[in-house]
């Protein structure tokens, strides 16, 4: 029922609006900007996802860097990038003296699913391949 709500503000918004130009482009930006509702504990709660949803309606006209700034820091990507609980080298050090490793996976996921991608594009948006055929990677 909770799910349906969500559903029902969305879309009350995007018929009655009078700036349809800026809901569709948020809508757009949202198909790529995407969440996973199975990654986020708490999929019930409308508040959080119609927040982040105005986050790409604020930024409809503005440039990505800005958007992807934005949501970055949103508690909804937070969890399902999994950098919620994530704690800094030095925080762990201070705190219990063992030297730990950074949690790389937000940056990686930044850039794999929303900036470069997993391979590198020529200018014309044609994968890069090596001699043999396989696609060169855009990062490893």
């Amino acid at each position: 029922e909770m799910d349906n709500q969500k559903h029902v503000v969305w879309t009350e918004v995007n018929l009655k609006s009078n700036d349809q130009l800026r809901q569709r482009v948020a809508w757009a930006l949202s198909q790529i900007l995407t969440l996973v509702p199975g990654n986020i504990n708490g999929a019930e709660r409308t508040e959080m996802y119609t927040y982040y949803y105005d986050i790409l309606v604020r930024h409809a006209f503005g440039n990505y860097r800005d958007i992807l700034g934005e949501v970055s820091f949103s508690p909804l990507m937070a969890e399902h990038l999994s950098y919620l609980k994530s704690k800094s080298h030095s925080y762990v050090f201070s705190n219990s003296n063992m030297v730990s490793r950074a949690d790389e996976n937000y940056a990686r996921e930044v850039m794999q699913l929303f900036s470069i991608g997993l391979v590198k594009l020529n200018k014309d948006g044609t994968i890069q391949v090596y001699d043999s055929g396989v696609p060169l990677q855009a990062y490893t």
